[in-house]
């Protein structure tokens, strides 16, 4: 599974679904947060804040900011226009629904009733190749306004924001049936006219418009005849959550003060201060990692909708980007709905000097492995002393990793690997293509597209320095010369048969059908990829598994002998026949020749 998987969905509909999610809650908005977003890429939040304020007003050459008829300024609203197009959205008019109420030259259908008036909404429609219509979104607007009335309309929907907090019970969850009952009534005759059905729907907004998403999905058994009571609701940064099912997926940042910040959609004393409470139905330990969340300064106070600096994690652009990043993921099916995911969202001016990582601030005591997705510039990335899941995409990245088990991608660029110890504290072993280090503790890190291994030497008696070391096909290159990897007998393309000759070192099988021999002892068994044939002896062995590794069969299991499994997925399944287990972890497995549940060992068996 993965974090933004929705109900029974399998992966790849899930994908999907988020991306029509994210497409038309974005679009929303018309850019109205560009001038900001890119100020506060370029200029940051300490010391810059003031031009990343005027940024967010005026804009730029390359950017519009909140106010209209900058002569300077880009046309930011063609270019949501064009972003939606492209993701496969037509805008649907007024006339083709046979609505009768407001909507602006844009496209966009206003609140229906009195105090709702600043409600925005639009509907999106897709069509196949034939022509034929295929599925509709619905995207309600979160607090803000066209750029041509956007003071009256934040104000107007700052008083819905307080009346969900304050005003009447129930304000929250019928809030959508207020504000355009008519319009989804028309909407859904639209749709059935066309062959379609509330499946065929996808609603989804942010902020007020994620209120907004949880309100029509509360109201959706009762109203418009039942038709949505089947649409696909996804909400970002929604301060409300349905909670009677699961026909809502809410996804925010952890950080952000306004997601969750109501208790279903009732006001609590939490909501004014730290309110990061699990919800069933909504993500809950992905951390927007920016210039505030970053700052021990910034982090003063708790994040909370009282704190307005904390509200630079409530920017939809960082939402569509990060959270758009988390989906892309190589390690996206490895995280479920409570993983901790950091994602990097710092600006340019202090991605070069801050370390991203879980600084697990103001939130619940994050558990199990953590992920870190970087960006496309160059970032510094630290893992924790637990396991650890770093990527770096594109960039010239810097990892550091604290132990335990862990698996890195670097992605694009020249990449570096900073173990912060001298390099003889590290068995490093190379199979052609990664890097595997093993700490002291017996700790092991998988790196992939790892370019340089940078060591911290001692010099002069008390001194350090820090030694680089090229990663090679014949070893670690530094200025004093090459240091060998450890002894390792590595496969081919094929299926390999390799033999261990003396005591330790490493046998990759890599690709294909392997068959690797180690009866010596103390030896690392990495089968890679194919379904391999691992006999051991000796004891003191350790047996590496990752990623999608086949259907191996290991004979010779001790009782002091390891089973490693780093991003082979974390739900186990045993089966026990003929004398043998066999473990299974996502689409692999591993049979256990001769060895029953009750002979593992504790510790035996680890699965990172």
């Amino acid at each position: 599974m993965g974090i933004f998987d929705y109900r029974e969905t399998d992966a790849a509909a899930s994908k999907a679904l988020f991306a029509d999610a994210m497409a038309i809650s974005h679009y929303a908005y018309h850019n109205i947060d560009n001038g900001f977003a890119v100020g506060y890429q370029n200029t940051g939040y300490g010391l810059g804040l003031p031009l990343t304020l005027v940024g967010g007003i005026l804009g730029s050459t390359d950017s519009q900011g909140a106010l209209p008829g900058i002569p300077w300024n880009p046309d930011a609203e063609k270019a949501a226009l064009e972003a939606v197009t492209e993701a496969g959205w037509t805008r649907v008019n007024a006339q083709q629904l046979g609505y009768q109420g407001k909507t602006d030259a844009r496209g966009t259908y206003f609140g229906e009733t009195r105090g709702y008036e600043t409600a925005q909404a639009e509907v999106l429609t897709k069509y196949d190749d034939a022509g034929k219509l295929t599925e509709i979104g619905i995207a309600f607007r979160g607090t803000s306004g066209p750029r041509e009335s956007i003071v009256s309309d934040s104000i107007g929907d700052v008083i819905n924001d307080l009346l969900a907090g304050f005003g009447p019970v129930g304000y929250a969850d019928h809030y959508t049936l207020n504000a355009f009952n008519t319009l989804l009534g028309d909407v859904a005759r639209f749709a059935q006219q066309n062959g379609l059905t509330g499946e065929d729907v996808v609603v989804s907004g942010h902020s007020l418009g994620g209120m907004a998403v949880n309100s029509m999905a509360s109201m959706s058994d009762a109203h418009w005849d039942g038709f949505y009571a089947n649409a696909n609701y996804v909400a970002f940064a929604s301060p409300t959550q349905h909670q009677s099912d699961d026909r809502v997926l809410n996804i925010g940042y952890e950080n952000d003060p306004v997601f969750r910040a109501l208790d279903g959609s009732a006001l609590t004393a939490g909501s004014l201060g730290v309110h990061d409470g699990v919800k069933e139905n909504a993500t809950n330990n992905i951390v927007n990692f920016n210039d505030h969340y970053a700052s021990a300064a910034w982090n003063a106070l708790p994040f909370s909708i009282l704190n307005i600096p904390t509200w630079l994690s409530h920017l939809p652009s960082a939402y569509q980007d990060g959270l758009t990043r988390v989906l892309d993921s190589a390690f996206y099916d490895l995280t479920g709905q409570n993983s901790t995911v950091i994602v990097t969202n710092l600006s340019n001016v202090t991605r070069s000097s801050t370390w991203v990582e879980d600084l697990n601030r103001n939130a619940e005591t994050h558990s199990g492995p953590t992920f870190i997705i970087g960006s496309d510039g160059n970032d510094l990335i630290k893992g924790d002393q637990g396991n650890d899941y770093l990527e770096g995409r594109a960039g010239d990245d810097t990892f550091r990793d604290g132990g335990g088990y862990n698996w890195i991608l670097g992605g694009d660029g020249r990449n570096t690997l900073d173990i912060q110890q001298p390099l003889q504290d590290r068995e490093v072993a190379y199979d052609g293509v990664n890097l595997y280090l093993r700490d002291a503790d017996g700790g092991i890190t998988l790196a992939e597209n790892i370019s340089t291994l940078r060591s911290k030497e001692s010099q002069l008696v008390v001194l350090n320095k820090n030694v680089d070391h090229q990663v090679t096909a014949d070893g670690l290159l530094s200025a004093s010369g090459l240091t060998a990897y450890a002894d390792s007998l590595n496969g081919g393309d094929g299926g390999d048969s390799l033999t261990a000759t003396q005591a330790g070192g490493w046998l990759f099988g890599l690709e294909s059908d392997d068959t690797l021999n180690g009866q010596l002892g103390n030896h690392t068994f990495v089968g890679g990829a194919g379904n391999d044939q691992l006999q051991a002896g000796g004891g003191g062995n350790t047996f590496l598994f990752s990623g999608s590794f086949g259907h191996d069969r290991l004979e010779g299991l001790q009782t002091s002998d390891k089973l490693v499994f780093i991003g082979a997925g974390s739900q186990v399944e045993y089966h026990e026949a003929d004398n043998n287990l066999t473990i299974g972890l996502g689409d692999s497995s591993v049979t256990l020749v001769g060895v029953s549940p009750q002979s593992l060992q504790d510790g035996q068996l680890i699965v990172a």
